[in-house]
């Protein structure tokens, strides 16, 4: 036998193996290639009699089946000229199980399609509807743009005023931004020829979706006048731009994490009963939140989601402190984004809108003071804002009433519960991820995953439990290796880890396996496994996503959960933030979802088993 070939469904069996039996399977399979052969067994009363056996495990046994072209009654063939025969393995079972199986299989029920391991790629696509079957067969850079036939009515409808979308993962908000961006540039050409500045703006939370966002933009406005009027920009890289044309001078970004630490150090230095967290929180959560400028204000303030009462005493001290402290970063030119983007959203007002169109993607995650921003970077009316997110997909602590911002949806709201870019089997594992509570909408009203569903079926995930670091990282590089010998693009495959340690770990044993990788946010037609932490993960979407790291002792992380310096609410948002993330990562898979850990799994996924 040259190499020992895998029938089409071979690999949704595999899928459901534990993860012994799947190393084993696959040492069979590379010791056929490699020409060292195990030995294949005859099934007595077999209705096929060229049907064999193979041992995969002590317990287990891989049912063999010929290459359709060879015609019964070889059953007799010495060892040698057996050996010569084209086999493909079809299933991987018990032994007893097997041995039923393979006896029951008769010649015209064997599958037509040989596929040879490591040659010619095995179909993983999942199973759609048939408005969907030409668009899952075509390129995967092909499906990123595919927006589902019923959505196109969305994208090219005219609003009398600001639209929002909201749904759960998978269900196109983000080619539907994209679709609308497109829509609104074409219109624009059309109603000024003349003027072909930056007309629509198109942003979104983050660099890597943003660059992602404009790759694709590129192949629906392939017209470089009409492609030239759409911005695609970052939320923070907007602000950044507006305040930094104003006044001349780049600001200089700190983080929550790098405040937290700096007021921490601070409070204590000045006695104050407050953690450095709770300050910075309050600073960004209540006080910007709600654009207070003066005490009184303050003092009269409801702090929506801040269950720590503030009395009035304490509250003048929280100011005065806050006060001291942002004036001493004001010294050093020191700025957290919301602050940049509340500075953005003056500057606008004085100067006048930036834009005709604006497109939100990722809206869940964005502050107030940003999207007081949004707000004066367009006018007021007919499609001025077109606004796609999922609340339940928030990995911020931010909480947003559109409506007290001077943006207005009602009526002109689209709730989507139909997913056809996640498949049905991942939807499942990944939704108790969440926890039971429902989710805060940007308009006030609690938001539910009721009636969400997938049209697309495909694979259960796999969870695989290791006993050390280095046998996790050997079981993922074999992982990989099946997706791409299934015929998967490397560049659609993804690899994550909650952190950077984790994330060096898989890119060395990637590459040591002469694996190419790239980070998350490299260009798009690299031909390299992603790999990245969860956080890069955001907005993006892979054929196969892995999660490495996903160990009780990593997720959540010791120090998320020490930054919330035993303020109650802020370790519940914590907790609730890292559930998220790791829904979003594991979302982020259309095809297949591999999910490892050593050790004791994560609290997050193994409370829901």
């Amino acid at each position: 036998m040259s190499a020992l070939a895998i029938a089409p469904t071979f690999l949704s069996d595999f899928t459901r193996l534990t993860p012994d039996v799947q190393l084993d399977t696959l040492a069979v399979m590379r010791a056929y290639q490699a020409g060292d052969q195990p030995g294949l067994e005859s099934v007595a009363g077999a209705a096929d009699p060229r049907v064999r056996v193979v041992s995969i495990a002590p317990d287990w046994s891989g049912v063999i089946v010929p290459d359709p072209d060879v015609e019964p009654g070889t059953e007799d063939a010495g060892q040698d000229e057996a050996h010569e025969t084209p086999y493909r393995l079809l299933t991987v079972r018990p032994r007893d199980e097997a041995l039923r199986y393979a006896r029951s299989l008769r010649p015209e029920a064997l599958p037509d399609t040989l596929v040879e391991a490591g040659t010619d790629p095995v179909d993983l696509t999942p199973i759609g509807p048939p408005e969907l079957a030409g668009a899952l067969s075509s390129p995967f850079a092909q499906w990123q743009i595919t927006l589902h036939p019923d959505q196109h009515r969305i994208t090219e409808a005219h609003f009398n005023g600001s639209a929002q979308i909201t749904g759960g993962p998978g269900t196109g908000k983000t080619v539907m931004a994209l679709y609308r961006a497109a829509h609104l540039a074409e219109l624009d050409a059309a109603a000024h020829p003349g003027d072909t500045r930056e007309s629509v703006l198109l942003t979104t939370y983050n660099r890597a979706l943003a660059q992602s966002l404009a790759d694709r933009l590129d192949q629906l406005l392939p017209d470089p006048g009409t492609r030239s009027r759409v911005k695609v920009a970052t939320i923070d890289s907007l602000a950044r731009s507006i305040v930094q044309t104003h006044t001349s001078t780049a600001p200089r970004m700190a983080g929550k994490d790098e405040l937290a630490q700096r007021w921490r150090a601070v409070a204590l230095a000045d006695g104050l009963p407050f953690s450095g967290r709770f300050l910075v929180d309050e600073w960004e959560q209540v006080i910007l939140a709600k654009g207070l400028e003066l005490l009184p204000d303050y003092i009269r303030c409801e702090r929506s989601g801040r269950v720590q009462h503030l009395a009035p005493e304490h509250r003048r001290q929280v100011w005065e402190t806050v006060r001291r402290y942002v004036g001493a970063m004001r010294v050093e030119g020191l700025w957290s984004y919301p602050q940049l983007a509340g500075e953005a959203a003056r500057v606008l007002g004085r100067s006048g809108p930036l834009f005709r169109h604006v497109v939100v993607d990722e809206a869940q995650d964005l502050h107030p003071a940003q999207w007081r921003m949004l707000r004066a970077a367009v006018p007021e009316g007919p499609d001025d804002l077109f606004i796609v997110g999922d609340p339940h997909q928030r990995v911020s602590d931010n909480r947003v009433s559109l409506a007290s911002l001077g943006i207005n949806v009602r009526g002109r709201g689209h709730r989507l519960r139909v997913s056809y870019r996640v498949t049905q089997e991942i939807l499942d594992w990944s939704m108790p991820i969440l926890g039971r509570r429902a989710a805060l909408g940007m308009d006030d009203d609690a938001d539910t995953l009721a009636g969400y569903r997938s049209l697309l079926r495909g694979p259960a995930p796999v969870v695989r439990g290791c006993e050390s670091r280095t046998e996790e990282l050997t079981a993922l590089g074999e992982w990989v290796r099946v997706w791409l010998e299934a015929g998967v693009n490397p560049s659609e495959i993804a690899v994550a880890g909650r952190n950077q340690w984790v994330v060096r770990g898989v890119t060395k044993e990637l590459e040591a396996r002469g694996v190419p990788t790239t980070p998350l946010e490299g260009a798009g037609d690299t031909a390299a496994v992603r790999v990245g932490t969860m956080h890069r993960m955001k907005g993006q979407e892979f054929r196969c996503v892995a999660l490495v790291g996903v160990s009780d002792h990593l997720l959540p992380p010791k120090a998320a959960l020490e930054a919330a310096e035993g303020d109650q609410v802020a370790l519940e948002h914590a907790y609730q933030q890292e559930r998220t993330l790791l829904f979003v990562a594991c979302t982020r898979a259309r095809d297949a979802l591999y999910v490892s850990h050593v050790g004791q799994p994560s609290r997050l996924i193994s409370e829901n088993w």
